[in-house]
């Protein structure tokens, strides 16, 4: 049967790490922590387990650095790969609530509202739809209001997208970066616009430390203005800081519209800008670990992986390569290296040989659902040509059921979901939940739970796509974004009066 990437973890490395239980007592609590890091990356608590281990990275010695550095490049890889599932669902999520709250009627409606479906617009890569809405919030704002500025900011990003440079540079012209929040606004469109002749890294710094000066520290706005900064311009370490300041679950905006209601808005780019922060270190982590020689295999299997997310075709290649060139390397983990392989070479734009790669694991499988799910996961992801895969797929499960069918089921119900299949996407992805604890994201992989969440809003399901958001958000705080979108949805749906709980 095929492991789980943990497992993976534990069957490789877990006879080094006792082997290197060292004699003083300083060792032995530097190998206590990691192991309670792996315990909560086992959980899929990732970010619970990166803030335990990370700051006691520094004081370990070498050989237990390399065991630290593993376990934190395969708990932020986790995480970022939760967090950019997020982000993919909550652009729709968010686009269809600030629509729909964009056509209210006057007296009751928003007056932030362009801006925000304007940000939106610009993340979901509709830049045109974006600078219709800040020229339009634009127009109707103070001169004098803050959001006017910011609105310029966003805007000129908009121009950049559209190729219209002289446009943008017109809207960055002039405005007034002695004001920390505006420049760091200014800085975050500069690294999202690859404009790194304007150091937007420096410029966040500045930013940041003369608010730091003032009496009040940065807000919510200013934050996950920093934040974009940072994680666009690659400022890993940075941006991991400023992570461990804010958990970014409040709002970044609140507009009271009387008594009994109020908005809370949120930027659109901010579980995207963790997911980019969280790849870098996974990255960094992963990296320092297979320089150790001991380590070098488990690590180089996850670089794969991570390589693959950052979109590096040519790296991720290269560490299958290495993993697949190993001699004693376990049959199960060079079908996933050869996965890998197939992932890199699709992305290289090599889809003949890729898919050629995957129908013969497939076919190969035979009782191996976990790597069909594998196989199935990946020609999903990369917009193959799967249909004979999905056949297999779905023969496999019709003559299988239990546990070891779970990934299988997840796999093709993450596929129906990417071909708009929605009701199906749903029927799959419940089969391959654990029914006793359909939503504990301790025993449910949370990407699937997440893709799941998207089918339940595609089928109009808002009560059991929110109960998935109430789970995750016990460990992802930033995670509320999503359920005050849900919300307002439901909210205006069933033409409901003021804020509507319904978790």
């Amino acid at each position: 049967m095929m492991l789980s990437r943990q497992q993976f973890f534990c069957r490789l490395t877990w006879p080094f790490l006792l082997a290197v239980m060292c004699l003083s007592a300083t060792a032995l609590a530097a190998e206590d922590v990691t192991s309670r890091a792996l315990r909560l990356y086992e959980k899929h608590h990732y970010e619970e387990a990166t803030r335990l281990l990370r700051p006691e990275v520094a004081a370990m010695s070498a050989d237990l650095q390399a065991s630290a550095s593993l376990a934190l490049g395969m708990s932020y890889l986790g995480s970022a790969m939760l967090y950019r599932e997020l982000h993919k669902t909550a652009q729709q999520i968010e686009l269809d609530y600030l629509s729909q709250l964009s056509k209210q009627k006057a007296g009751t409606s928003s007056s932030y509202v362009n801006f925000y479906l304007g940000q939106a617009f610009l993340e979901a890569g509709m830049p045109d739809q974006a600078a219709t809405h800040l020229r339009k919030f634009a127009g109707q704002v103070s001169a004098q209001s803050p959001f006017r500025n910011y609105a310029s900011v966003e805007l000129g990003l908009a121009y950049s997208r559209l190729k219209q440079q002289g446009k943008a540079e017109n809207e960055w012209a002039g405005l007034d970066t002695n004001v920390p929040e505006l420049k760091a606004a200014l800085a975050g469109a500069y690294a999202v616009a690859g404009k790194q002749e304007y150091k937007p890294v420096a410029m966040a710094d500045v930013a940041l430390a003369d608010k730091k000066k003032s009496k009040s520290g940065p807000d919510e706005h200013m934050l996950r203005n920093l934040l974009r900064a940072y994680s666009k311009s690659g400022a890993t370490e940075k941006a991991l800081v400023l992570l461990a300041t804010s958990d970014f679950k409040n709002a970044s905006f609140v507009e009271e519209l009387g008594h009994s209601k109020s908005i809370r808005f949120y930027e659109m780019s901010l579980l995207g800008d963790i997911a980019q922060a969280h790849l870098g270190a996974a990255l960094l982590y992963l990296e320092q670990a297979s320089r150790d020689a001991k380590l070098n295999g488990t690590a180089t299997y996850f670089l794969a992986d991570a390589y693959l997310h950052q979109g590096n075709a040519e790296a991720a290649l290269r560490s299958a390569t290495s993993l697949l060139a190993q001699a004693k390397i376990p049959v199960q983990y060079r079908n996933i290296a050869q996965v890998h392989q197939a992932s890199a070479l699709s992305l290289s734009g090599r889809q003949g040989e890729a898919k050629a790669i995957w129908l013969s694991l497939a076919e190969k499988s035979g009782d191996d659902p976990a790597l069909l799910a594998e196989v199935m996961r990946a020609c999903a992801q990369a917009k193959g040509d799967c249909a004979k895969i999905e056949k297999l797929s779905l023969d496999s499960i019709e003559n299988g059921e239990g546990k070891k069918y779970f990934a299988l089921n997840a796999a093709l119900g993450r596929y129906y979901l990417l071909k708009k299949e929605y009701p199906k996407a749903v029927l799959y992805m419940e089969a391959g939940r654990d029914k006793a604890n359909k939503n504990k994201i301790e025993v449910n992989d949370p990407v699937m739970l997440v893709a799941l969440a998207e089918a339940y809003y595609r089928n109009k399901k808002f009560s059991e796509n929110l109960e998935i958001y109430f789970e995750l958000s016990k460990q992802y705080p930033a995670v509320r974004q999503i359920q005050e979108a849900m919300q307002g949805i439901y909210s205006m749906e069933h033409q409901s009066a003021g804020d509507v709980k319904i978790y």
